[in-house]
Formats: structure tokens, C-alpha cells, sequence
């Protein structure tokens, strides 16, 4: 029986992960559309991010291809859960370019709503109150972040299709010797 409560296994990157590894395509269609999705995700764009994923494929399709699945599962890096502490560290971030002094009590005080209006009206407040900071910050994360996840997933990608390709010539091999193998013992 298994014991994880369903939100933390949720926010589980191992489980993320696993998702991007036994995706169908390229090593560098997923890797590529990972880094974007993990770009999005750490902007200030919650809400809208899995529309923006499709409309960046759409606008850059005859310039480069990249996975969508891929881009939208990285895209989830930042939920509910996440996007406080998230937007708080680019927030963090963007102070050191452009100075100010909110808490971060009256920070995660700007993501308390009820209802889609009242989420709007957040959304709006917070751009108000702390935009050029957040902005910067953010886009100063999604920037490094995207640059990092892609070499990082395409080694990993590319080793795992070695590995599995390793494994099935090593069993198809088995599968050879033991089809020999009984063909001798017929005779």
C-alpha cells in the first residue's frame, strides 16, 4: 500500500521526470521543450502558461520544432503550491537590480483570492506593486533555469535511449543463444 498523501507525490520531481524520460521524440525536441516550459513556468505568467507553450509552438514551428508534452509538463513546475516561493525568489532576485522593501508576508499576501475576478485583481496588484522587480528577477531565473535544463536533460535523455537501446540488444541477443541453444538440444 503506498502511503505518499497525493499532493506531495504531486510536486514529486522524480516523478516529472519519469514523465519527460518515456516521452516519444527526439532527445532534442524534448530537451528543447523542456527548457522552454521550465522558461515559462518561472515567469510571472501563471494562468496563462500552457496557452503560452501553445501559442510559442505555434509562432515558432517553421523555425524550430520542440516537444509541446514536454514543455507543458515543465510548465507545471510552478502550481499552486509553488507559486509563492517561486515568484518570491525572482522577486528576491529582481531587488538586486531594482531596490524595494515589501515583506514577504505582504508578498504572499498578494495571492490570497476567492474566484477567478479576485485572481485577476491579484495578478494586477501584484504587477503594480512589485512589477520591474518581479519582471527581472524573473526573467533572470527563467533565463539561467531554461539555459541549464536543456544540456542537462539532453545528457540524461540521450544516455537513457543508449541504455535502453544496450538492453535490447543484449536481450535480443539472449533470445539468439537460447533459440540456438535449444535447436542443439533437439538434435
Amino acid at each position: 500500500m503506498n502511503d505518499v498523501h497525493p499532493i506531495r507525490k504531486m510536486i514529486d520531481p522524480r516523478m516529472w521526470l519519469r514523465a519527460l524520460l518515456m516521452l516519444d521524440g527526439t532527445s532534442h525536441q524534448i530537451a528543447l521543450g523542456a527548457a522552454i516550459g521550465m522558461f515559462i513556468a518561472l515567469t510571472p505568467t501563471v494562468g496563462v502558461q500552457m496557452v503560452l507553450v501553445m501559442l510559442i509552438a505555434m509562432l515558432t514551428r517553421r523555425l524550430f520544432r520542440f516537444n509541446k508534452v514536454a514543455a507543458l509538463i515543465a510548465v507545471y513546475i510552478s502550481n499552486p503550491l509553488t507559486v509563492v516561493p517561486i515568484y518570491w525568489f525572482n522577486y528576491t532576485i529582481g531587488t538586486i537590480y531594482f531596490p524595494s522593501t515589501i515583506t514577504k508576508e505582504e508578498f504572499a499576501k498578494l495571492f490570497e483570492y476567492d474566484g477567478l475576478s479576485e485572481w485577476w485583481a491579484s495578478m494586477t496588484r501584484l504587477f503594480v506593486d512589485l512589477g520591474v522587480p518581479l519582471l527581472t528577477g524573473s526573467f533572470v531565473v527563467a533565463t539561467m533555469a531554461g539555459l541549464i535544463t536543456y544540456p542537462l536533460l539532453l545528457r540524461l535523455l540521450r544516455r537513457m535511449k543508449m541504455l535502453r537501446h544496450r538492453e535490447r540488444r543484449m536481450a535480443s541477443n539472449r533470445l539468439a543463444k537460447e533459440q540456438v541453444h535449444q535447436k542443439a538440444v533437439r538434435v
